[in-house]
């Protein structure tokens, strides 16, 4: 029976999670409508998921495999190579494609247009790259010593998979782009991070990189950048960085109808460029390593279509460090960002979960950090909380994926130890392993939870992304788990003992 969400009534307390509120939406019977494993012999990982309006899922991520799912290859191929597949409304995989050069090529992020073309983005190493049509036809990073820089790439495919165009993006040091979206005229939006100097910047938000530079071959501080491409791919319609004087790193993006992008990361920057919001500064002091340097926070910003302004620029964040794990944006323009937080006074309104509930965790010598998931919303100005919910147990519980559909309602997906995470009419009611995915949908009006399972068999999982809408949810992620539940799947077996990718639907 379909997933229906609607309007929120009364409904039974839950028993499982801490402090949970109790609500329900009317909805009927949740069933695991398709599950299966995607790899080939070695490790398969899918970072993110798509759905087009006739139900067809894209998938996204990276393969170490051969023989991953009868491949296209575009390109030589090398070590590790990014991977795009389209598995149709009945369960069959329609096609796959390998992209990738000789050296280590992989994809974390992809969106669709309305006419079912495919944008795909991630990093590179390869000289050889598959490129056409390009903006940048090289690969720059080029100052690296030790092992060789990586650009971002962008890929837009046809709908029957074919390349449409294709393009490094980066400068002369490191990028990699972990967030795309796209506009109803097909301009591609990217976000990621970047430790270049000479990034492409064009009509910018922030023309120069914001923390200080560092010499040689060290992990040096990141700033996130935001580009956006024309139509055809072959130029900037603006490229900027966003990060303040420490280490700021990216997280997702997603753009609104009116072509405002929002993104999100997380920042220990004391002066990351903040405009109106719920939050001016970090509010974590002491943190480290080393010790005495701020906690990180979770940013948001908004920018203007033409990429000069934001709109609004805020933090979120508690005393302790949080992290975030992505973004979506609904109808009306308000931003659903979601992550992991360490922070007791992390800022809630109309909880779920009104309290941190990581009581497993301690702080004894190795010290254990446990974070529980957090979910918010943020009014379409940036300046309230709609909503904003802790979501976990008592062991570590991290949100990596958020969605939203037409009606507003918000999908989360992402990983959890908790044996007591919070459920609600779950398919998988109990933790299967060590490390399980999660999938839960939050209502529209008041983020109330409306259904949450547990997805995993008795190794380890992670649900790194999902997707929601026409009755139906979708996450991916990766499974060491021979008993992984599947249901009509295009690969019945784990292959071999390493990760295979997933792909499961809830309707």
């Amino acid at each position: 029976m379909a997933l229906v969400l609607g309007s929120v009534v009364l409904g039974q307390r839950l028993l499982r999670g801490a402090q949970v509120q109790s609500s329900e939406a009317p909805m009927g019977t949740v069933d695991l409508t398709f599950s299966t494993f995607l790899g080939g012999l070695e490790w398969d990982e899918a970072f993110d998921v798509e759905a087009d309006d006739a139900g067809n899922r894209y998938v996204t991520g990276f393969t170490l495999s051969d023989d991953f799912q009868e491949a296209r290859v575009e390109g030589p191929g090398g070590i590790v190579d990014a991977f795009v597949a389209k598995v149709s409304t009945s369960g069959a995989l329609v096609w796959s494609v390998v992209l990738g050069g000789t050296r280590l090529d992989t994809a974390t992020s992809l969106a669709l247009d309305d006419d079912g073309n495919v944008y795909v983005t991630g990093r590179t190493e390869s000289p050889d790259f598959p490129t056409a049509t390009a903006l940048q036809d090289e690969l720059n990073g080029a100052a690296c010593t030790g092992a060789p820089c990586h650009d971002a790439f962008v890929t837009k495919l046809s709908p029957d998979g074919e390349v449409v165009y294709s393009t490094y993006l980066g400068g002369s040091l490191n990028e990699e782009a972990l967030g795309i979206a796209v506009d109803d005229s097909g301009s591609a939006y990217v976000s990621g991070n970047t430790d270049s100097l000479d990034l492409p910047v064009r009509a910018a938000f922030q023309d120069d990189f914001g923390s200080l530079p560092c010499e040689g071959d060290v992990p040096c501080p990141l700033d996130a950048f935001v580009s956006k491409l024309s139509p055809d791919g072959s130029a900037l319609v603006y490229s900027t960085y966003l990060g303040g004087n420490a280490g700021d790193t990216n997280a997702g993006i997603s753009v609104a109808d009116d072509g405002t992008a929002y993104v999100t990361g997380t920042t220990r920057s004391t002066d990351f460029p903040t405009v109106g919001g719920v939050q001016g500064a970090v509010t974590g002091t002491a943190c480290g390593p080393p010790p005495g340097e701020p906690c990180p926070d979770v940013f948001v910003t908004a920018l203007s279509p033409d990429g000069t302004k934001a709109t609004y620029s805020t933090l979120l964040g508690g005393t302790e460090p949080e992290n975030a794990g992505g973004i979506a944006v609904d109808s009306r323009g308000r931003a659903v960002v979601t992550g992991g937080t360490q922070s007791p006074d992390f800022p809630t309104r109309r909880p779920v979960q009104g309290a941190l509930d990581n009581g497993s965790c301690t702080s004894d010598q190795p010290e254990e950090f446990c974070d529980d998931a957090f979910v918010t919303r943020l009014s379409a100005s940036g300046g309230a909380l709609d909503f904003s919910t802790f979501l976990g147990g008592l062991g570590q519980d991290q949100g990596l994926g958020v969605a939203v559909d037409d009606a507003g309602n918000v999908a989360v997906a992402g990983s959890t130890d908790s044996g007591d995470f919070p459920t609600r009419r779950p398919v998988q009611p109990e933790l299967g392993g060590y490390i399980d995915g999660f999938v839960a949908v939050l209502t529209a009006g008041n983020g109330t939870l409306a259904w949450s399972t547990f997805l995993g068999g008795e190794e380890a999982e992670r649900a790194n992304a999902v997707t929601i809408g026409r009755g139906t949810v979708s996450a991916v992620g990766r499974t060491l788990s021979p008993d992984f539940p599947t249901v009509r799947p295009v690969q019945q077996d784990l292959e071999d003992d390493d990760y295979d990718a997933f792909l499961s639907t809830y309707g």
